[in-house]
């Protein structure tokens, strides 16, 4: 069916994708496929299930499209980025985030963990990827991109992120590339408020939009538009979701993007708590957006769904502007999904053991050796107890999956000598808590101290420079950013791993006592904080 063919009812179903808070499918659900025409659905974690329990749900949602004789079935998306943000969790492999892959310095890596990736999101029902992140991470408090980029280089991103979007592709999982036109050098959190970047647009000619260049040149058929405020490009201010200027101007008319372009969350404070999301969504669709993203609140979906409906019989939205979002909806529905795959009685299968390998494998090329001073590594197996301090670990961002650390984590260390394990009770450690922790492990001669973005948490750094400072040999681990180093660059080795896994951990295990060579190689620059101590 083509969009002149449809309703403006089932126009607006197509260029709107909700999501729903529960696992079980709520009865609403069922309203908005056979009453709203809702086309599009978007899952998170506390949606999705197992594979094969999830692909069940995914094929009910399927069944009543198709019963309300909507033409194309529903496009299912989440964010399987890997490493932090991990929507498909249960009976799934844990591959490691984008910053691991960068750190390996083999693109083919990315498209290779990005094809199991799709394959794993295909075996649940789950037709769009919202990744690869391809951001250039560009400042190093930045406070929600970090390890979700390949890094600080725009050409190093654009490869390895046309790898997994090669990768997706190969999977038959349509990838969405995000943050357009590039959240890397925020200091905002677009959740939290408007990020505002003072950019001109050749800055962001040489290095954001370096990445969406090569991906779209590369085929990418979808691009998911951030929340993000360039008043040197757009005057008004007004958020690139929103923006003419940053949809139409430059990203169809400069870079010659033809798929689908698609709004970052608009339930997001950056937009709900300004123009609000009913009238973001209309300003959306008028710049150029094709699809409207409200992931969380019914009443929310419901006013909005309203407001497009009232636009476009208003003509604040033109007809042609309606069907051109339709249409190019409906292309993607009708080169990536069938009936017959969607309704199918099982999803695809993957090879479970096989995507575990490659995530070992992988995370293996990624820990990265930034310093070793007096060859303090690798730790002599003779040594009758080693120190080891783990964060304490907590969901940084709102598009982050729950995240944390338990002692079983001490176990693959523990393969190799005794150890005096700590765990802090905070990322943000006061003084009261470091003193104990240095008169804890003060009968160990080396302390493993596994950090968590210290360059932020500076309660982690204190501990780092008092056990320096009470005569310790201090290995440095990050587990998430590596720009922890820059707020103790007095510590005798730091290693890098972007990843907080018990595979990860494993990985440092066996580089710390010589098992294995930590090859990875730095995706971005660490420059001393000046106010550091130093010896």
């Amino acid at each position: 069916m083509r969009a002149e063919q449809m309703t403006v009812e089932q126009k607006v179903g197509q260029i709107l994708m909700i999501g729903y808070q529960t696992m079980d499918i709520p009865a609403e659900m069922e309203t908005w496929i056979r009453k709203r025409h809702i086309g599009n659905v978007i899952l998170f974690s506390r949606n999705i299930d197992t594979p094969e329990k999830t692909f069940e749900r995914m094929r009910v949602l399927q069944s009543w499209a198709r019963e309300a004789k909507q033409p194309y079935p529903l496009l299912i998306g989440t964010d399987q980025e890997n490493g932090v943000v991990t929507r498909l969790q249960r009976g799934a492999t844990r591959f490691p985030g984008a910053m691991a892959l960068g750190a390996t310095g083999n693109p083919k890596h990315a498209k290779r963990i990005y094809q199991a990736t799709g394959e794993e999101l295909r075996s649940a029902g789950i037709s769009i990827n919202f990744a690869p992140t391809i951001d250039v991470n560009l400042n190093p408090l930045n406070p929600v991109i970090g390890v979700r980029s390949f890094g600080e280089d725009p050409e190093c991103v654009s490869r390895f992120g046309e790898a997994a979007v090669q990768g997706l592709l190969a999977s038959n999982v349509i990838p969405a590339v995000k943050h357009f036109p590039g959240h890397g050098d925020t200091s905002t959190d677009s959740h939290e408020a408007i990020p505002v970047l003072r950019h001109d647009l050749k800055r962001l000619t040489d290095a954001e939009l370096v990445p969406f260049r090569r991906c779209i040149e590369a085929g990418v058929p979808m691009v998911m538009v951030g929340h993000i405020s360039l008043p040197m490009i757009d005057e008004s201010g007004s958020a690139a979701s929103t923006s003419t200027e940053m949809v139409t101007e430059i990203l169809r008319n400069s870079l010659r993007f033809e798929g689908v372009a698609i709004t970052d969350c608009m339930e997001m404070a950056a937009i709900a708590n300004s123009i609000g999301v009913p009238e973001a969504a209309v300003l959306a669709i008028q710049a150029g957006i094709d699809m409207v993203l409200i992931s969380h609140t019914q009443d929310v979906q419901k006013k909005t769904h309203a407001r497009l409906l009232e636009a476009i019989h208003r003509k604040e939205i033109s007809l042609n502007r309606v069907n051109e979002a339709v249409a190019r909806v409906v292309q993607l529905k009708k080169r990536f999904l069938s009936w017959e795959s969607c309704l199918a009685e099982k999803g695809p299968s993957f090879d479970r053991d096989s995507h575990e390998k490659m995530a070992e494998e992988t995370l293996s090329q990624a820990v990265t050796l930034v310093k070793n001073e007096n060859q303090l590594l690798p730790i002599a197996k003779s040594i009758r107890q080693l120190g080891v301090v783990l964060p304490g670990v907590t969901t940084l961002t709102l598009a982050e999956d729950d995240q944390s650390l338990s002692e079983d984590l001490l176990a693959p260390l523990q393969k190799y000598c005794a150890v005096n394990g700590q765990i802090l009770s905070s990322l943000d450690p006061l003084q009261s808590e470091v003193e104990r922790i240095v008169t804890e492990v003060a009968k160990t001669e080396i302390v493993i101290v596994f950090t968590y973005n210290a360059h932020i948490y500076k309660g982690q750094a204190l501990l780092v420079q008092r056990l320096k400072q009470s005569g310790k040999k201090v290995v440095a681990v990050a587990l998430r950013n590596p720009y922890d180093l820059m707020e103790f660059p007095e510590v005798d080795t730091y290693l890098a791993v972007y990843d907080h896994g018990k595979k990860a951990i494993e990985r440092i295990a066996d580089v710390l006592f010589g098992k294995c060579q930590a090859v990875g190689q730095l995706p971005v620059s660490i420059r001393y904080n000046r106010h550091s101590k130093t010896e």
